[in-house]
Order: structure tokens, then C-alpha cells, then sequence
């Protein structure tokens, strides 16, 4: 009895060795019930993993500009969509759809969609519902 016993615990020390991964659920940061719409133009690409980023400067009505964080795939997930550092330039106008954050008064989003409004170009889900 005592070696089925040492060979058990063998077996869960090796098991509790293993690498575990996680990963944090997308609704716990952004609203994922509610969507908006940020028009500005790209100042900023990272692609890579597990989470791109895409920076955008918005100008509002007042002249004030916000720079806002969209985080995106990976940059494999992208790649696999067509979308490599070159696709998008500094400085080209964008509108993104997106969940934004559950932070008051945050700049950050998680991407849906997003269009270079220069020529249609979109990546990301298609939304059909109207977006706020």
C-alpha cells in the first residue's frame, strides 16, 4: 500500500508542476453590453501578444484631444486577419467601434471594429446595430 501511495504523490507534485494558463475574462475591464464609436486619427500601432494596442487621438468639440487605448488580438490573430505594422499609418483617421471600459472617465476600450475612413478598409466584427 505504501508505493501505490508515493507513486500517487509523485504523480500530483508532477501534475501541480505543469504550467497553468489563465486568461482574464474581456467583460470584468470593459463593458461588453455597451458599445461606442471614437472618430480620430491613428498616432500609435503595438502589435503583439496576447493583446495588441491602438492608439487614436480624438479631438472633441472643445479642441481638447484624448489619446485612447483599443486593445485587439494578438498580433497572430491580426496577422491571420491581414493586418500588419504597415496596414495602418500614423496619422490615418479611423473610427473604431468598441466596448469601453468599466473605469469612469477611462480612455480605454476593447476593439470591435475598425475603419481607416480614407478608403472603407474595416477589421473586426461587422456590427449591424446602430452604435452610441
Amino acid at each position: 500500500m505504501r508505493i501505490p501511495s508515493f507513486a500517487l504523490a509523485i504523480a500530483a507534485a508532477m501534475l501541480s508542476s505543469l504550467p497553468v494558463q489563465a486568461h482574464h475574462s474581456f467583460g470584468g475591464t470593459y463593458n461588453v453590453e455597451k458599445r461606442i464609436t471614437i472618430k480620430g486619427k491613428m498616432v500609435q500601432v503595438t502589435l503583439r501578444s496576447p493583446h495588441s494596442f491602438l492608439y487614436v487621438e480624438v479631438e472633441d468639440a472643445s479642441g481638447s484631444v484624448q489619446r485612447w487605448v483599443i486593445e485587439g488580438a494578438g498580433a497572430a490573430q491580426f496577422a491571420q486577419q491581414g493586418i500588419d505594422r504597415d496596414v495602418f499609418k500614423i496619422g490615418d483617421p479611423v473610427e473604431v467601434v468598441a466596448n469601453p471600459s468599466r473605469s469612469p472617465n477611462s480612455t480605454r476600450a476593447r476593439l470591435i471594429r475598425i475603419t481607416r475612413t480614407t478608403d472603407g478598409k474595416s477589421w473586426g466584427t461587422r456590427t449591424e446595430e446602430t452604435v452610441n
